[in-house]
């Protein structure tokens, strides 16, 4: 029964953290198809060293331009990415050839906060994934709980 126990508290615990964010990334990606579009410029397109524990690794800082309503917007977020960004807005090297500096880009913005520009939309595989992985998780963590109350109930 420890066991059970264990394994149930183990998928909770992560559980409690997977399913929040997959669950709002698997939303905000859905929204995002139905957000307003504006024409926009890459400004810059560089190339960062950026540190993952003891190592850098190179991606790319990209920024573009695009007004809504007579308003100057700039933005640095490409994707609506799962993976959680402190600091700065990197994204893979693949990204530098697709967006060139000067380059004509569609903007994608919600209608109410035009400031949050992006250029791809949509539900990354990564994040199904990780709704997937949630998914699985809870419905582990409902079997090992009726497991442990089966263990009780025979006790």
């Amino acid at each position: 029964m420890a066991k059970y126990k264990k394994l149930y508290t183990a998928c909770l615990f992560i559980n409690l953290f997977l399913l929040p964010l997959s669950t709002y990334g698997m939303l905000l990606g859905i929204a995002s198809y139905f957000w307003d579009e504006a024409e926009g410029i890459v400004l810059s397109a560089s190339r960062v060293a950026v540190r993952t524990g003891n190592s850098y690794v190179d991606e790319a800082a990209i920024e573009f331009t695009y007004s809504v309503d007579n308003v100057q917007y700039v933005s640095d977020i490409v994707s609506l990415n799962p993976r959680i960004q402190f600091k700065n807005r990197t994204f893979s090297l693949e990204k530098l050839k697709q967006y060139g500096v000067g380059k004509k880009v569609k903007i994608f913005y919600p209608a109410l906060y035009p400031r949050y520009g992006v250029l791809e939309v949509g539900v990354k595989p990564s994040t199904f994934f990780m709704f997937f992985v949630s998914m699985l998780l809870l419905l582990t963590g409902r079997i090992f709980k009726g497991k442990i109350t089966k263990i009780n109930k025979v006790t």
